[in-house]
């Protein structure tokens, strides 16, 4: 009889666990669906309702908002750039000294013409991180009477704008409260030259209008073939150093056959015009992203016999102003610089 209760207790024992486990084991299952297809709103109750139960609660943490793609627009090609040297025969100085002219290393993919589209107008990239946020700050040497790029950065970016040229005799009228006049030139040192024409140097200028070591967005030079003794001074005082972006007009001889002066270009013209070009690039890390051939000084060569012009605007950015993150190299040519 003992015997018997004592079996009869186990079945009972065992069955209970047996229910008790289906129906754990029913629960757990349900929940765990339940849990996979519940909303996010719904989660802190669903895991009230399992910690109940003493089951295991999994926490989901909500996903940060994805951060927008920052996408460089300076693109810079890595590439050797022609060479122009005196082991080289007339025919060979001419052709790399045009072409390399009309290398571009760098694509701007904001390049904005300011002013004419032809004389007048200056090429100037607004893609970050380069810009036209006030207080922006231009300097633009050599004026004669086209103001067009001068009025442009002035009224559509507010950029203050010192305004440098000595043959304007005098002003008829302030153009804007942005620009300031002055009847100075720029020279390779301060001095009165034999028109009676005051130049200073670019360091001279900087410090006398209380911008050095503050950065100078835009610095444009126009002065008739004057630009090379220019250029020498302008290395020496290392005065490009917080300029973001500089534009200049270079000549060759044949600028002077307006005046009836004829004085071809030759080999060691191409050479010495190239020398002191590169300095801008191998040694001050400028790089070219535009030119702009000018066809109003177009000519036929004695060498070649092919279409030149004396005159092209070079546009060049300052590369040490720029950080690794702003851009993107590369190692081969592509159409993006042509």
């Amino acid at each position: 009889m003992r015997r018997l209760r004592t079996r009869q207790c186990v079945y009972l024992c065992t069955t209970i666990i047996f229910v008790f486990l289906v129906v754990y084991v029913f629960l757990y299952t349900d929940l765990s669906k339940k849990r996979m297809s519940v909303s996010m709103d719904t989660l802190p109750q669903m895991d009230v309702e399992m910690a109940g139960l003493g089951l295991p609660i999994a926490t989901v943490k909500p996903k940060d908002p994805p951060k927008p793609l920052f996408i460089p627009q300076i693109h810079v090609k890595t590439l050797p750039q022609p060479r122009v040297l005196m082991n080289m025969t007339e025919t060979e100085a001419e052709h790399n000294f045009f072409k390399y002219l009309e290398n571009k290393d760098v694509r701007c993919n904001n390049d904005m013409r300011l002013g004419h589209p032809h004389d007048g107008g200056w090429n100037v990239c607004l893609s970050p991180p380069f810009s036209l946020l006030r207080p922006c700050v231009v300097m633009s040497f050599g004026i004669g009477r086209d103001w067009q790029f001068d009025d442009s950065v002035a009224k559509i970016y507010g950029c203050k704008v010192l305004a440098y040229d000595p043959s304007i005799v005098e002003m008829s009228n302030k153009r804007s409260s942005l620009i300031e006049f002055k009847r100075i030139g720029i020279g390779p040192k301060n001095m009165v030259n034999t028109a009676g024409w005051k130049l200073k140097t670019l360091g001279t200028l900087i410090r006398e209008e209380g911008l050095e070591g503050r950065l100078i967005n835009y610095v444009k030079i126009d002065i008739e073939y004057s630009e090379w003794d220019v250029l020498k001074t302008i290395y020496e005082e290392e005065s490009l150093r917080n300029v973001q972006q500089f534009g200049f007009e270079m000549h060759t001889r044949e600028l002077f056959r307006v005046s009836n002066i004829n004085m071809p270009t030759k080999k060691k013209d191409f050479v010495k015009m190239y020398k002191l070009l590169r300095p801008l690039e191998e040694k001050f890390n400028f790089r070219k992203f535009n030119y702009r051939r000018n066809p109003f000084g177009d000519y036929k060569s004695n060498i070649t016999g092919m279409s030149r012009s004396c005159c092209y605007e070079l546009h060049y950015l300052n590369m040490n102003l720029v950080n690794k993150t702003d851009m993107i190299e590369h190692h081969k040519d592509s159409k993006l610089f042509h």
